[in-house]
This record gives C-alpha cells, sequence and structure tokens, in this order.
C-alpha cells in the first residue's frame, strides 16, 4: 500500500465507526481533567449507541434508497451495466483464488435475472481497486456464467465508482448504445447515478438490496446489534462519498 492509498485509509477509519467512536474514547482514558473525561465518555458512548441501532441504520437508508423497483414495462435501455462490489481475496472453499464479494453477488444475480426478462446484453464493470492480477470483471463474468449469463463487455480499468461511470460510458458510446439499465444496490445506487449522469450516458435505475417497505418501527429497533452497526458504517459512507464526488470531481 503506498503512502496516498494508507493516509486515505486511515482517514476513512477515523471518520467512520468504529474509528471515530474510539477517538472520542481517548480524552477519557488520558484526560486527568474529571469534566473532559466525562464528556469523552457521554459523546464515545453515545454515538456508538447510535450508530448500532437499526433505527439509525434505517433511517440513513431511507435517505439512500430513492430509487423504486424497477419497471420493466416499455424499457428503452439498450444494455445492463452490472458494478462490481468489494471480492473475498484467496477463497479457499474455491481453490484459493479470488471472488466476488456477498454484494458482488447480489448485484450478478440480479443482473442475470434482468437479462432473462428483457433479453439485453451485458456489461461487468470493475478493475483492480488495489492491484490485483485479476480485475472484478473477469470474476464477475465468471460468475454470470454460473447464472446461465455471458457478459458481452468487460470494463476492467476501474478503481472506483467514478470510474466505472466513466470507462463504462466510453465503451457504450463507442458502439452507439446511449442508455442502461444500472444494478447496483439501492444505498450505492444515488452516487452510482450521479456519475453515469455525469459520463453523459442515460440511466434507468434497477437497484437491489431494498429495504422492506412494510416494516415498522417497535423496540427492537432501538436494541443495538451488529447489523445495524454494519448497515450505518456502509450509509455513513454513501453519505461522505457522495459529497468527496461532488467535490472531487463534478466541482471541476
Amino acid at each position: 500500500m503506498n503512502t496516498e492509498n494508507l493516509v486515505s485509509f486511515l482517514l476513512q477509519q477515523a471518520a467512520f465507526p468504529p474509528g471515530l467512536q474510539i477517538l472520542l474514547l481517548i480524552p477519557a482514558l488520558i484526560s486527568r481533567r474529571p469534566k473532559i473525561r466525562m464528556l469523552s465518555i457521554v459523546f464515545g458512548l453515545g454515538s456508538l449507541y447510535w450508530v448500532s441501532i437499526p433505527a439509525t441504520s434505517h433511517w440513513l437508508r431511507s435517505k439512500l434508497e430513492i430509487y423504486p423497483q424497477v419497471s420493466l414495462e416499455a424499457i428503452s435501455a439498450k444494455a445492463i451495466v452490472v458494478l462490481g462490489a468489494d471480492r473475498r481475496h484467496n477463497a479457499a472453499e474455491y481453490g484459493g483464488g479470488d471472488t466476488m464479494s456477498h454484494f458482488g453477488l447480489e448485484r450478478l444475480r440480479y443482473a442475470a435475472w434482468l437479462h432473462r426478462k428483457t433479453g439485453l446484453p451485458v456489461l461487468a464493470s470493475g478493475g483492480s481497486a488495489s492491484g490485483e492480477p485479476v480485475p472484478e470483471a473477469e470474476l464477475m463474468r465468471e460468475i454470470l456464467k454460473e447464472f446461465g449469463v455471458e457478459a458481452r463487455w468487460m470494463e476492467v480499468e476501474s478503481r472506483n465508482t467514478y470510474e466505472n461511470a466513466l470507462y463504462s460510458t466510453r465503451l457504450l458510446k463507442s458502439i452507439g448504445i446511449e442508455e442502461i439499465l444500472l444494478v447496483t444496490h439501492a444505498w450505492h445506487m444515488p452516487r452510482a447515478v450521479e456519475a453515469f449522469d455525469q459520463a453523459g450516458i442515460r440511466v434507468t435505475p434497477a437497484p437491489t438490496g431494498l429495504m422492506n417497505p412494510s416494516h415498522k418501527m417497535d423496540l427492537k429497533d432501538w436494541i443495538p446489534n451488529a447489523s445495524a452497526f454494519y448497515m450505518t458504517q456502509i450509509a455513513m459512507h454513501e453519505l461522505l462519498g457522495r459529497c468527496w464526488y461532488r467535490y472531487r470531481y463534478y466541482g471541476r
């Protein structure tokens, strides 16, 4: 990991749970002033509680999951673009090679389902974010085959969502495709749609992994659990990621 990537990694760890909460609790361990120690405990443990409850993760997801389930009636898109997610390194049960994470598998399964429903060709988009020899798109292509679908195109250069959009759009526009069905998770879709809009291609969002629309809040939503903590991490990453993209890429 080079210095730039290391600094970026450390900043992300400090900005998101549990790194943020650890930083908030450090004064409780090192300060000799009772008031500072008390404030550190209150803010550290209080914020840890709030990021660990389903009520928080549901609320954050509601701010992200703004695109409904796609309607397959009168589809004008000419291709399906499915975005990669983090890979699993050295998956022992698959002979020690890399494979896609569970998020990647969910996206690929949905892309395969959409392909069977619409007949549209599929583009798998994902490069080597950390310099791996095999880009994600190649892993995605092999998994799509297991679902009975042959990816017509692969975009293998991208390292993030912005580059997914940039390089996929270049590839598709070079062959005359101007509108796509975009497959990614519902909580990731706003950042992805913004990136593809900036790249200059028309998008019909096809989100997967949507929240249960019939969910009603009850006592369990105020009790911390690991799943809610994980989902809050993801939602915070997406919300801050959109702000960063607007500053880093779209403000030019």
